[in-house]
């Protein structure tokens, strides 16, 4: 069954409920849900690093036509995820060893003090648990879209609390990259066992308001995360 029978349905049924949504919101919600999709194919790895995003074929999977596939790769090129070339089109985001590192080198510099700042100001402890617990429920699941989104829920837990908008954003803006990087990487080296233990041992320093230790554990857990990085991809 296509995915059309998810997207359509949902959506029509939305519309039905809402009579006096307009013609624009409706083109607006079907295109959320079309991005949406395509990025969920891209995180889980069924879109793989580089390969190519044709507007027809991505049209007749999801059952629409290209004109909102079209306008959803645009709001994805974004994020990061995916690229344009007049000459090669459009594709989703190639991971190599020097953009990986690179986007590991600017969380070195900015991650593990947002998250020192976080707890030093006091950890939203309720919401940071419940990043916890689904963190450790996707650890032994094989859906890697869901694994990668407690991930960045976890993460994000961590350094939201900072008290520097500008810095959230940033760290923000990097996610969905950094989320194409670690999928393509627990693809290869299949190191998410390593890295779920190192985010127990985060946690535990958090909760228990070890600023300084739970950012020295984060530097490290980045750090090791790079020498994955190689290991998958080799040096730059």
């Amino acid at each position: 069954m296509k995915v059309q029978s998810t997207l359509c349905v949902v959506y029509d049924t939305m519309v039905q409920a809402r009579p006096e949504a307009n013609m624009q919101s409706r083109f607006s919600s079907r295109g959320d849900l079309i991005a949406n999709e395509i990025k969920r194919a891209i995180l889980s790895g069924r879109y793989r690093a580089g390969s190519a995003l044709t507007e027809k074929a991505i049209a007749e999977e999801l059952g629409t036509s290209k004109t909102p596939v079209r306008d959803a790769l645009k709001a994805l090129s974004g994020t990061g995820l995916v690229t344009s070339s007049s000459h090669r089109g459009t594709s989703v985001r190639a991971v190599d060893a020097p953009m990986a590192l690179a986007v590991c080198d600017l969380r070195l510099l900015l991650e593990p003090e947002a998250v020192r700042r976080t707890i030093l100001r006091g950890l939203d402890r309720a919401a940071f648990g419940a990043v916890f617990e689904r963190m450790v429920a996707a650890e032994d699941g094989v859906e890697l879209y869901e694994r990668s989104l407690a991930n960045r829920a976890f993460h994000r837990q961590l350094y939201a609390g900072c008290g520097n908008p500008t810095l959230v954003q940033v760290l923000d803006d990097l996610t969905d990259v950094n989320a194409l990087i670690s999928v393509t990487v627990w693809a290869q080296v299949g190191s998410w066992s390593g890295e779920a233990a190192e985010h127990r041992r985060m946690a535990k320093d958090a909760l228990a308001g070890r600023a300084e230790a739970a950012a020295g554990r984060l530097r490290r857990h980045i750090e090791v995360f790079q020498q994955r990085v190689v290991e998958a991809l080799g040096t730059p």
